[in-house]
């Protein structure tokens, strides 16, 4: 069995393999019911002639306690013995010895194939019916019972033999080609609609490959409908739909990502270009050329600012960085960047002030920078006289939470479900305030996602906006 299951693991068709494995399982069962039948049927047979040759002697033992002593009609009765009708299965002989072991009565032919000195002594020891089988001088089968029987009296005891000529029996017992013909042709049929089974089985799977094939850059809306697969291939198409579904959505903000990059390198790159044309057009004073050189510095930080931007994000995809965390106080951290924007705070007479207590292990780099994204956004769009608060307070779960909440412009609601995507501006923010790049939360989601954290925003228009960062404590 193991070199079998071995040798089966061996077959690359996975179609193969379902259709030997059924094979063979239909070949047991039909070897199993084919073998039960037969011994059903051998058992059916045999109890059939012994039940006969049973009720021919009680018949024989009932003509005998007649009183007196029938003979005329016991003689007919055994002497029309073999007298059956040439379609009977059932052709038996009998005899009859009385208390001296002498032949009482017989039907003819009964001496030619059982001698009665062969099995007379023997009615003595008899207490009750014996069968035997044998084979008489020209191989026919016969079954013999002989029992012991009152000859009209209970002191007279004799012995009475029935040989039934059982060879009917032995022809369709021994005729077992008809069962390995209809073995085999069963095991054919079971070959046959293993195939098929397993070819309709695995259908899904072709199924699954040619819709692969037809995945290119331009098709990847290609789905599977999981409703014509089996049971227990729905995980699989569903698996395979959210995969596509993840590619679709990665390929189209890679396009957008990389026409958002093109649009933001074109601008200064396009800005350099213009003024250093101008600036060659014709002689300028040193003032003029330290003006163009100082506009142009300015344009040079703004694309080393975005690549170092595009950078960070690129390496913060890979979820095996190596984070370098250390114990972090949050109040203090959050303090002194405060302080780093309290000049920023004081121009537009922002208030800012700072709730609660708490630590956590973060990449303290990583940290500065996560809170100095959201505070310098909040600044940047909370008007004249403003406040802006920070909240800490410890949750359960081992968890963080720290929230920004200020009294800024707000954000409309459209735009709140692509605030963390690159790039990403709203036509307000755009309007209102110039030099951002559209990276400041998409680089605040890295960080919170690379310490297993997670970050919301809440916001209403004119009545400000609530960032929630919710961060593990020892993570």
């Amino acid at each position: 069995m193991k070199n079998a299951e071995e040798s089966i693991l061996k077959i690359s068709s996975i179609r193969t393999r379902l259709t030997l494995v059924y094979t063979i399982a239909a070949f047991i069962l039909l070897t199993i019911v084919t073998l039960f039948l037969y011994w059903v049927t051998i058992n059916v047979l045999y109890k059939a002639d012994y039940q006969f040759l049973s009720d021919e002697i009680d018949n024989i033992q009932y003509i005998l306690d007649e009183q007196p002593i029938d003979k005329n009609h016991l003689k007919s009765t055994i002497m029309d013995a073999p007298r059956q009708p040439d379609d009977s299965i059932y052709r038996y002989y009998i005899r009859i010895f009385d208390e001296n072991k002498k032949v009482y009565m017989e039907t003819p032919g009964m001496d030619t194939i059982l001698q009665a000195e062969k099995y007379s002594n023997k009615h003595s020891e008899l207490l009750g019916k014996k069968r035997y089988f044998w084979f008489s001088h020209d191989d026919t089968n016969y079954l013999l019972t002989q029992a012991p029987i009152e000859l009209g009296n209970p002191h007279k005891v004799g012995l009475i033999q029935i040989a039934l000529d059982i060879s009917y029996q032995h022809a369709v017992i021994n005729d077992r080609k008809k069962l390995i013909y209809s073995l085999l042709i069963g095991t054919l049929f079971a070959l046959i609609i293993g195939f098929f089974v397993a070819h309709r089985g695995i259908r899904s799977l072709f199924v699954l490959t040619k819709t692969v094939e037809k995945i290119t850059a331009t098709s990847l809306n290609q789905r599977i409908d999981p409703k014509s697969w089996p049971k227990e291939l729905w995980g699989l198409s569903i698996a395979f739909n959210q995969m596509l579904d993840r590619i679709e959505n990665s390929f189209n903000r890679l396009k957008q990502f990389s026409a958002d990059l093109s649009h933001e390198l074109r601008t200064p790159i396009t800005n350099l270009i213009g003024e250093t044309e101008v600036t060659l057009s014709y002689a300028k004073t040193v003032p003029e050329y330290q003006q163009v050189l100082a506009s142009n510095l300015e344009e040079l930080h703004r694309i080393s600012s975005l690549i170092e931007n595009i950078l960070f994000l690129a390496r913060a995809e890979n979820p095996h960085m190596d984070l370098h965390k250390s114990l972090i106080y949050v109040h203090d951290e959050i303090a002194s960047i405060c302080e780093f924007y309290q000049a920023m705070a004081e121009e537009k007479h922002i208030e800012i002030c700072i709730e609660g207590q708490g630590e956590l292990y973060a990449n303290a780099i990583m940290f500065k920078r996560m809170i100095s994204n959201i505070l310098s956004n909040s600044i940047k769009y909370t008007p004249q006289g403003g406040n802006i608060k920070f909240i800490i307070s410890n949750k359960e779960n081992n968890l963080i939470e720290i929230k920004l909440i200020d009294s800024g412009i707000g954000i409309a609601q459209e735009h709140l479900p692509n605030i963390f995507n690159r790039f990403y501006r709203t036509d307000a923010a755009r309007s209102q305030h110039s030099g951002g790049m559209g990276l400041g939360l998409a680089i605040v989601k890295s960080i919170v996602d690379l310490h297993h954290g997670s970050i919301t925003i809440a916001s209403n228009e004119g009545k400000g906006t609530t960032i929630t960062l919710s961060m593990p404590k020892n993570i």
